[in-house]
């Protein structure tokens, strides 16, 4: 008779009699007993530093096995760019991915060595290449392969010099990707690995596949345990799976499953939080939509896809054509630990309503119907985000970013209504960009706060509307380029890199001691340039004795 797991959070869940090292031991004999299926292959890495790499590793260890991924993308046609590779050997890891990185120019880290784990990193080439080599878990490739997560992924390849001859396959991995069928290996392999719950989401979706029952109906059961993985490797899962082409997908299985409540209940939070019109959604199911249009724009940014495949998207497409190149030079720079910029406009289109459950009160309309507000929530999502960021562990920078634009996501919706039948002022432009970058740059300077906050709000604002394209959407477009013109083209926010008056100028000039007075001076002279009101420094120190005198 099936049984919940233990809820209590911190108390390792009960595990069933099926999942439970007596099974376990009763079972193995029957797993050893397998037949393995070796199938005939041939087949080299594209990359020439991951065959001298195989090959220098084979001398000092034979025999190598590529594990992993690798193998069922391969068997998928899917691995065309592949970068990182996994690979075991029967033992002392450390010491042959070292001997093989020191002859071959490799990087070495010792990743885990009280598994033998070793991680190799080559950057001499057009892209970084990884691989990391492990000891053999239990000793035999056998045992190694039926620890792991999902049939699809306990497959290997066995590698000889140059290419590799022989696919092993001990649970019936290439079976299940013809079937297009996720299964665990064995009845504890989920509740060994907790973080195999998130991982077993994800490949559904990147692959397509459907879950076997009896797996589905564990990670249903096993959703609680989820609370004894270590807060770095939920993040590492979550960022994965949100750099799907489809992470909209992704978090309503999050849901369905039950994950969602505990890796980012802030969001499972919004679910039935009803919304006032111009929404036609609640604010979780508003909050996929943007989620889905910020996929959407980096797939095109990136240039995996396009986006013109709808009316919305094409005339989007044309109005921000003409600035690719420079979103790319600024939304491609890496935040942190590989994590680039551009990656981040799916979280930031995930946590830009967090704050409405929170805020959320109710008054009535004219015609007796509830009337919805959500005063404030920009500042409460943004507190919101913090924490749940800090507690992923992300870097002190991208939590900033995102508290920042999730702060600033409503700016660009505002500008749009006050200059809704003509173009954006220059000083507005100037305000937009200063305000967003304040409080990660602490000046007007950088562009990429207020980019990314109008990328935010594109996806956002389409997605209110269930409708595409939506209403006013080429006047939006219009001023969302405008921005990005004033943040990226020439005359816009770079002039004020260079200003016409430095604070030095203005204390010798006017006689003024350093403080709050000349900060504040100062910064007003620098909208005044940003605006095209003054142009020469004779301008500017005209502006400031009108300003100073004013003070008096």
């Amino acid at each position: 008779m099936d049984r919940e797991p233990c809820a209590s959070v911190g108390v390792k869940p009960v595990a069933w009699f099926w999942e439970s090292p007596a099974f376990c031991a009763l079972w193995q004999p029957v797993v050893s007993s397998l037949t393995v299926e070796l199938l005939s292959i041939h087949w080299q890495p594209a990359q020439a530093a991951f065959v001298a790499l195989l090959n220098a590793l084979a001398e000092v260890a034979d025999p190598v096995y590529i594990v992993g991924g690798v193998v069922r993308d391969l068997l998928l046609q899917r691995a065309d760019k592949l970068n990182d590779l996994d690979v075991v050997i029967s033992r002392d890891a450390n010491v042959a991915a070292r001997r093989a990185a020191d002859r071959l120019g490799w990087a070495y880290y010792p990743l885990d060595a009280d598994r033998d784990v070793a991680r190799l990193v080559f950057t001499a080439g057009p892209t970084p290449l990884v691989c990391d080599v492990a000891g053999m878990r239990g000793g035999d490739l056998e045992t190694d392969l039926q620890a792991r997560d999902f049939t699809v992924n306990a497959m290997a390849l066995r590698w000889r010099r140059n290419c590799a001859t022989e696919l092993i396959d001990p649970v019936g991995g290439r079976s299940d990707l013809e079937a297009r069928v996720l299964r665990r290996v064995t009845p504890w392999s989920l509740a060994e690995d907790p973080v195999r719950l998130l991982r077993g989401v994800r490949l559904a979706i990147q692959l397509g596949f459907a879950i076997e029952e009896a797996t589905l109906v564990q990670m249903l059961r096993l959703s609680d345990a989820l609370r004894l993985v270590s807060a770095e490797r939920v993040r590492d899962e979550l960022w994965k799976m949100l750099a799907l082409s489809e992470p909209d997908k992704a978090l309503e299985m999050l849901r369905e499953f039950r994950f969602l409540h505990t890796v980012l209940p802030e969001v499972a939070q919004m679910e039935d939080v009803a919304q006032s019109a111009p929404h036609d959604a609640d604010v979780y199911h508003h909050t996929l939509r943007a989620v889905r249009y910020a996929a959407a724009l980096h797939g095109w940014i990136v240039g995996e896809r396009g986006i013109d495949h709808t009316p919305a998207g094409a005339e989007l497409a044309a109005a921000l054509t003409p600035y690719l190149g420079r979103l790319r030079q600024v939304l491609l720079e890496i935040v942190a630990a590989e994590r680039r910029l551009v990656d981040w406009l799916v979280w930031f289109a995930l946590w830009h309503d967090a704050g409405k459950p929170a805020t959320r009160s109710i008054e009535q309309a004219p015609d007796g119907s509830p009337r919805y507000r959500f005063l404030g929530h920009e500042e409460v999502g943004a507190r919101l985000a913090r924490q749940r960021m800090e507690a992923l562990k992300f870097s002190r920078h991208e939590v900033a970013l995102l508290q920042a634009v999730t702060r600033m996501h409503m700016r660009p919706h505002h500008l749009h209504t006050a200059f809704r039948n003509g173009s954006l002022s220059r000083r507005a432009c100037y305000r937009f960009f200063r305000d967003a970058s304040q409080s990660v740059y602490g000046n007007a300077a950088h562009a990429e706060v207020g980019i990314a906050t109008v990328l935010l709000a594109l996806a956002d604002y389409q997605a209110i509307f269930a409708e595409s394209p939506p209403p006013e959407w080429s006047a939006y477009v219009r001023h969302a380029a405008e921005l990005i013109q004033f943040g990226l083209g020439p005359g816009g926010l770079e002039c004020v890199r260079k200003p016409l008056v430095d604070g030095r100028l203005l204390m010798h000039y006017f006689k003024l001691e350093p403080g709050r007075q000349v900060g504040e001076l100062l910064e007003q002279l620098r909208e005044a340039q940003a605006a095209g009101e003054i142009t020469t420094p004779e301008e500017g120190l005209a502006l400031a004795a009108e300003l100073l005198a004013g003070s008096r």
